[in-house]
């Protein structure tokens, strides 16, 4: 059930140009409206806070506000489908849809018929092939019942066939996103592959999707983002950048051959432009990233959802950067720049985004050692209960957590912080070298011993692909040499 800080959000989401239509929209309407008090009052905060909670506690006595919410909920989302009728090709398809049975049903089959025709020639340019077969599927279901009429056989066959062709392919793109889904699955509960025996067990997809490839008559558009985007990620789960990053600007190279099929919902190309950056990063090629931060600046931004994503994604990078190269001055600049917005627009940001930038922030405060803020911003993330943290992330952040809390010199609190995440990596199927070289590392210098070879240790350990990301990520030789200054 939505909420009013659903509602909230929806409002907030909303453009300028959205927000004038659902006004216009509503002053056709006569009679006290209520709802409209709950969206000027939602409209007019900067966050759902208790502030926020007290106004409306207010304004709307009791049980009042029960209707004007349901109200509320109904006119927007009534508003924003007229409003995006006239730019989302699906949303164009399925009135077309819904008029040529209406058209029917009043007997204007001629009507009806080329309403179909339309929706079949739009769904074709646009690779809407599930809306080409709905449209071909109602067609025939329509001659059926005017015996034909009109339509010779070898015409009636030939609408069979285009049925059955684009049937087979959405078929086959089915199989083929559940494979992609699967792959996305292992990747964000498992996160990258940490030894030869993980690559070998993605080997059973790998040979799935080419089997799937091949059973494809099409090659368009979405069959191609989706091996594309398929490969991207095994790249990304075998710690292979460079791989990665050829995936990727072929990908590009595609979105930019085909910007009509994107051009209206340019999410996924934001977040192949977030691949390129990552990878990108991975290579320590900071000077390449500009370009594509630009380039994400340069994309349409219709909707302040959207808007958002973007500002965050390029605040993300350019703070990775700062920190990879350990550039903390500039880092905390940076962040100061944006506090004030991102303390008000961080709620509007879905879960993993905002607990991706807790991390990134986490690592800034660490690097310019404000140890207190670093403490502040993880607990934002390991406050969040577990299951909903990608995990790699989640053990990221307990390592982190235990290496924080040495820093404030928080002994007591390490003895059961360093239990805990003992018990819990040791559930896992394996605990890897990272991770047990800090937990010993942490329980020696709690028991005052030295831990002369660790320094050597993280060196071989860097020459491994799979151990390197995790390495960089917690900052790790910085950290020990902070740490054997105070004794370790």
């Amino acid at each position: 059930m939505y909420s009013i800080e659903h509602l909230f959000s929806l409002v907030k989401s909303m453009t300028k140009s959205e927000k004038r239509h659902f006004r216009l929209t509503s002053d056709l309407q006569q009679g006290e409206k209520s709802y409209m008090a709950l969206y000027d009052i939602l409209e007019a905060a900067n966050a759902f806070d208790d502030d926020l909670e007290a106004t409306l506690k207010k304004r709307f006595r009791g049980s009042s506000i029960e209707p004007a919410r349901k109200h509320l909920y109904q006119v927007l989302i009534k508003s924003l489908r007229q409003f995006n009728s006239h730019q989302d090709v699906e949303l164009k398809l399925m009135t077309w849809l819904q008029d040529s049975r209406i058209l029917y049903y009043k007997g204007l089959l001629s009507l009806s018929l080329e309403q179909l025709i339309k929706v079949k020639r739009v769904a074709l340019a646009h690779e809407k092939y599930m809306y080409f077969i709905l449209a071909a599927r109602q067609e025939l279901q329509y001659l059926v019942r005017s015996q034909f009429g009109g339509v010779s056989e070898d015409e009636l066959i030939e609408k069979q066939e285009a049925l059955k062709t684009f049937l087979a392919q959405e078929s086959s793109s089915i199989r083929h996103a559940m494979l992609y889904e699967i792959l996305l699955f292992r990747y964000w509960k498992n996160g990258i592959a940490r030894s030869q025996e993980d690559i070998a067990m993605l080997n059973d997809l790998l040979l799935e999707e080419y089997q799937v490839l091949n059973t494809q008559s099409i090659q368009s558009f979405h069959s191609q983002q989706l091996h594309l985007h398929f490969q991207s990620i095994y790249f990304t789960m075998i710690s292979n950048p460079e791989g990665g990053l050829t995936v990727f600007r072929e990908l590009d190279e595609l979105f930019r051959r085909h910007p009509h099929l994107w051009e209206h919902s340019p999410l996924y190309y934001v977040h192949l432009l977030g691949g390129i950056l990552e990878d990108l990063r991975m290579m320590e090629r900071y000077d390449e990233m500009p370009y594509y931060l630009d380039r994400l600046r340069s994309i349409s931004q219709d909707s302040t959802g959207l808007s958002l994503i973007v500002k965050y994604l390029i605040f993300e990078y350019e703070l990775q950067a700062l920190v990879d190269q350990r550039k903390d001055k500039e880092a905390t600049a940076l962040i100061k720049r944006y506090q004030p917005d991102l303390d008000r627009e961080i709620s509007q940001l879905n879960l993993q985004t905002r607990l991706q930038l807790h991390f990134v922030l986490t690592r800034a405060w660490f690097i310019a050692r404000d140890y207190s803020k670093a403490l502040k911003t993880i607990n934002a993330i390991l406050n969040q209960p577990s299951g909903y943290i990608y995990r790699p992330l989640h053990v990221l952040c307990r390592l982190m957590n235990l290496q924080i809390n040495a820093m404030l010199e928080n002994t007591e609190y390490l003895v059961h912080a360093i239990r805990s995440v003992e018990r819990k990596l040791k559930a896992e199927p394996k605990l890897f070298e990272v991770e047990n070289l800090v937990l010993t590392f942490l329980k020696r210098w709690l028991k005052l011993k030295p831990s002369p070879e660790v320094p050597q240790k993280i060196k071989e350990l860097e020459n491994n692909p799979f151990e390197r990301r995790v390495i960089r990520e917690l900052n790790l030789p910085e950290w020990i040499g902070l740490m054997k200054v105070r004794g370790a």
